[in-house]
């Protein structure tokens, strides 16, 4: 069964100049989506992704992944938009960096595209009437 994990990623300072997510997919062949990403030479890197393969192929990919002490945690805080609430006043659409809201002209409503979201949570900071939350 074809499955797909986000996971957030911390990789230590020895791994970030080595390809090891490249590695993987070509290893194991698996399809992946980096939805953000803070890699710095000598330092500590952190990537969010999106494994999409067989499942038994992503759990090993989290498996390998383990063994070269990357700390893996599970995205398990999805942002959700209550339309009953929202007054589509846009402000979201400024602050996500990933377009993951936007405006629909004939509708004139703010849409949400929960695959372009990365959870980086700003818009749950700036919407002033607490339409945009976390669901855990």
């Amino acid at each position: 069964m074809k499955i797909s994990e986000r996971v957030v990623l911390k990789f230590p300072k020895e791994l970030v100049d080595k390809p090891t997510i490249s590695t993987l997919v070509r290893k194991y062949d698996i399809e992946f989506n980096i939805l953000q990403a803070q890699v710095l030479p000598q330092k500590e890197g952190l990537m969010v992704v999106v494994f999409t393969g067989e499942e038994n192929i992503v759990k090993q990919v989290l498996k390998d992944l383990k063994n070269q002490n990357v700390v893996l945690q599970r995205l398990k805080q999805d942002i959700v938009k209550d339309d009953r609430i929202c007054t589509h006043c846009g402000v979201c659409i400024g602050l996500c960096p990933t377009n993951a809201f936007y405006y629909d002209q004939s509708t004139r409503k703010v849409l949400f595209d929960y695959e372009k979201c990365i959870t980086c949570m700003l818009c749950v900071k700036g919407c002033m009437v607490r339409a945009i939350k976390i669901k855990f």
